[in-house]
């Protein structure tokens, strides 16, 4: 019995350093495939969330200027054809142009 315990012991600690083996084996594979990600993604040229967040900002304010000059202009245009009305009326009178007079040579 005494055989079989050492037998068992000894396969215990192999497979336990193996184990261990294994798990820094896993830990070196994670490190190396985060790298080359890494690498991969700085190739790429991507921008930061930070940046991208602060272009968003400065997109979503230029677009609510534009709205808003995009009503002034409505409204301009508005007040400057009803103020067209009145002065169309007041051309329109009965005036006739005398037709030029003829010159004998």
């Amino acid at each position: 019995m005494q055989i079989n315990n050492r037998i068992l012991d000894d396969l215990t600690r192999v497979t336990n350093s193996a184990l261990g083996t294994m798990t820094g084996m896993k830990g070196e594979i994670d490190a190396l495939v985060r790298q080359q990600f890494e690498k991969i993604l700085a190739g790429m040229d991507l921008v930061t969330r930070e940046e991208f967040d602060v272009v968003h900002d400065v997109a979503v304010r230029a677009a609510e200027r534009i709205d808003g000059l995009e009503a002034k202009i409505a409204e301009l245009e508005n007040r400057l054809a009803k103020a067209e009305k009145p002065a169309a009326k007041r051309t329109t009178g009965k005036t006739t142009a005398k037709p030029a007079a003829k010159k004998d040579a």
